[in-house]
């Protein structure tokens, strides 16, 4: 196991919020224990309010590796399999065609896939469903009124057409939502009640929710923007009870619950004698299912929500059922075949089963991949291995 050097993150850290972020908490865990966790800065920078053990952030899509493990949990159940296609349980999507751009009238041009979306695909993100922020034919689409947002209130985004072929590319997208409404439909209740049951209240998650009470709003980390030298506050507001529990995004938790969620993929799916995966999904979710096909950077459509996406430029990196695999040592010193990914506003994580750690980040900015937030993270990984 490596060596942790507290005084040195607390130094990083300390220095970050005074000149990258507003804010940060950040932890490092072993199988057993926790080896690093420290909270810098502030969760309210107008009133000064610090961010502490009791700081909620949005994760965002650090959701899609908990919707990940519910999927595999009702694999395990035999009720539905990495080859089971999506249109077994939602004849609908038989009718998506690709989108292969527009005509000279701006009308779309379609055509039809050959391959049927699976549930390994919807994992992967090789379904072909793309994300309005990265992806210049879905955002268009959403422009012109012809497809939902997906930060409306309804789940009709998820009637986008696909990208490309499934199975035959890789594009961040929407299929994780998918798979939380085939949850709520296999498991018979809402996610946030199935995630509840099976994820949170076994791992002693009780700070994880998509819904909020009124009375823990002030827990809340504000998510912040630059203006010239300093921050400004942006306007999200927390439910109290969501129109829709996303598969692909939206809970809150804080870094002691995500920090005990990573440990499952060190323990072999078991915590505390709380067991919450078999070894044989953890170890199929941590390592990926085609190296062919690889992870390319997505160019941004929307600058306020996020820059141009790429991790790791100079590493081969693809897709595990639930995690962005690097096939390669980064230059931060996370090991080759470390599992990881990200939420929006800035949060992190990484799973090193080589060295037995995981890492987690949590800020509140945009747009993702903020140059401050991305600094902060490169630095605290580089700390922890160098």
């Amino acid at each position: 196991m490596l060596d942790i050097n507290s005084t040195k993150l607390d130094s990083l850290f300390n220095e970050a919020v005074n000149s990258d972020i507003p804010g940060v908490s950040a932890a490092v865990v072993a199988k057993e224990e926790s080896l690093y966790q420290g909270h810098f800065g502030f969760a309210d920078l107008n009133q000064n309010k610090p961010i502490d053990d009791s700081s909620l952030f949005r994760i965002a899509s650090m959701t899609k590796a908990v919707t990940s493990v519910c999927i595999f949990q009702l694999i395990e159940k035999g009720v539905v399999s990495l080859d089971s296609p999506l249109k077994n349980f939602f004849p609908e999507v038989s009718e998506k065609k690709i989108i292969d751009g527009f005509d000279d009238e701006g009308n779309p041009i379609m055509s039809d896939p050959s391959n049927d979306i699976t549930v390994g695909n919807l994992l992967t993100h090789t379904s072909g469903l793309a994300y309005e922020m990265w992806n210049e034919n879905i955002s268009t689409l959403v422009q012109k009124g012809e497809l939902a947002s997906m930060f409306s209130v309804t789940d009709d985004f998820l009637k986008a057409p696909l990208v490309f072929n499934p199975g035959t590319s890789w594009e961040y997208g929407i299929g994780i939502d998918w798979l939380g409404v085939l949850i709520e439909k296999l498991a018979d209740c809402s996610l946030q009640e199935y995630m509840t049951l099976n994820v949170f209240e076994p791992l002693g998650m009780n700070s994880t929710s998509y819904d909020l009470d009124k009375t823990e709003h002030e827990r809340m980390v504000n998510v912040y923007t630059r203006t010239g030298d300093g921050y400004e506050a942006m306007p999200f507001s927390v439910p109290e009870k969501s129109a829709i529990y996303s598969g692909g995004g939206g809970l809150i938790s804080n870094l002691k619950d995500y920090s005990q969620f990573l440990k499952v993929f060190l323990n072999s799916g078991q915590v505390n004698e709380t067991k919450i995966l078999s070894e044989s999904s953890v170890n199929i979710m941590m390592k990926s299912l085609n190296e062919e096909i690889a992870m390319t950077k997505l160019p941004s459509q929307n600058s306020v929500l996020t820059k141009d996406m790429e991790f790791f430029p100079q590493v081969h990196k693809s897709w595990s059922p639930g995690f962005m695999i690097n096939h390669s040592d980064a230059d931060t010193g996370r090991p080759k075949d470390a599992a990881g990914w990200a939420g929006i506003f800035n949060s992190y994580f990484w799973i090193d089963k080589k060295n037995e750690i995981a890492g987690l980040i949590l800020m509140q900015m945009l747009p993702f991949i903020d140059d401050g937030c991305f600094k902060t993270l490169q630095n605290f990984e580089k700390a922890v291995y160098k």
